[in-house]
């Protein structure tokens, strides 16, 4: 049997569109994000999740969060075209930029691209 890895580990820097979801989720999170925000703009893609969905973890100046906890700055939710239901979220672990996690809500799709950010709504936000 294949089993795909749970990452893969890569370098390189974030896409334009990678670091403009990651900007808005940050502009538009939980408290003040200003020092992630700093961040952003050191950070490089570390690992790929290896499920084939669009999720990504960083490293900042070169530097991996070294403990698992973790601590979400932003929480958003999008329907795509086709209707399925995906969240987005943005986390820190030992104060640096570590991730962006983009998730199946409703079970039926993978996201494998990152969401338009026009189609961005809080996490739980009732949507048609």
């Amino acid at each position: 049997m294949n089993q795909t890895p749970s990452h893969i580990e890569i370098d390189r820097p974030l896409s334009i569109d990678e670091r403009a979801v990651v900007q808005w989720l940050l502009e538009h999170g939980n408290g003040d994000n200003t020092t992630f925000l700093e961040q952003l703009g050191q950070a490089r893609v570390a690992r790929l999740c290896g499920c084939g969905c669009a999720s990504i973890d960083f490293a900042v100046n070169g530097k991996h969060p070294q403990q698992f906890a973790m601590r979400t700055l932003s929480d958003y939710q999008w329907r795509d075209d086709h209707g399925h239901l995906f969240g987005a979220y943005v986390f820190e672990q030992d104060g640096l930029l570590a991730g962006l996690d983009l998730w199946s809500i409703d079970g039926q799709s993978t996201p494998n691209a990152m969401p338009p950010i026009e189609h961005l709504v809080p996490l739980g936000t009732a949507q048609v």
